[in-house]
């Protein structure tokens, strides 16, 4: 890990005096006169780094598997744990409603119960985008993507109404009406004891949407 940390910093001090590099934002505001970009990466050298130099796999289940981990944090962090005793588990938290630390203390089965309820289904998928599809950047990359495939973008699709949900779900449009077929339009509102029994001499036309005889 020192030889490749060094390998590294080398790399970027010869590169940076052949040709300046193009620094990010938020290093860049860092850097003044008296704070060089070579005082930065001397910086870096009092950082431990933690390099794996696997070889490349093949095995895809093995690589979903090993990247799953990092998917989704854990439900308590290690670190949190106080003490346990055999029977209680004791813990920190962060309260956000007060925004303090507070310690909790629960018998062994009832921090397993709790804990065992951030476990997800069976193929329960943890991360619907990622990429330039995630929704924090796909207003901002996605434009770009399509710009580079010379695509064009697709304009947004307003939400289905209530209406065309049910008419897609289950074959029958609500705000139609079942005796006419014409559209159906609010003109009032009754509030108190409906004359329900006046209905109820039609239910099975109703229920069969057959027309009412007149």
């Amino acid at each position: 890990m020192p030889i490749w940390r060094y390998k590294v910093i080398a790399l970027f001090r010869k590169i940076h005096r052949q040709k300046p590099l193009i620094i990010p934002n938020t290093i860049q505001k860092q850097l003044n006169p008296l704070f060089t970009f070579n005082h930065f990466l001397n910086k870096l050298y009092k950082k431990h780094w933690i390099v794996d130099c696997a070889k490349p796999s093949t095995d895809h289940k093995h690589n979903v598997t090993y990247l799953g981990g990092y998917v989704k944090r854990p439900p308590i962090a290690e670190s949190k744990l106080r003490h346990y005793d055999g029977h209680e588990v004791s813990f920190s938290y962060l309260d956000h409603t007060t925004k303090t630390c507070k310690k909790m203390t629960l018998t062994a089965e009832d921090f397993i119960g709790r804990f065992v309820q951030h476990i997800p289904d069976v193929n329960f998928r943890m991360i619907r985008y990622y990429g330039f599809l995630a929704n924090r950047v796909r207003g901002k990359l996605l434009p770009l993507v399509h710009q580079l495939l010379e695509q064009k973008s697709e304009a947004e699709q307003p939400a289905p109404i209530y209406a065309e949900l049910m008419q897609k779900a289950f074959g029958f449009n609500p705000l139609t009406c079942i005796l006419c077929g014409s559209p159906l339009v609010l003109s009032r509102a009754h509030f108190g004891q409906s004359n329900v029994h006046q209905l109820l001499q039609y239910h099975r036309e109703l229920a069969l949407l057959k027309k009412i005889p007149t």
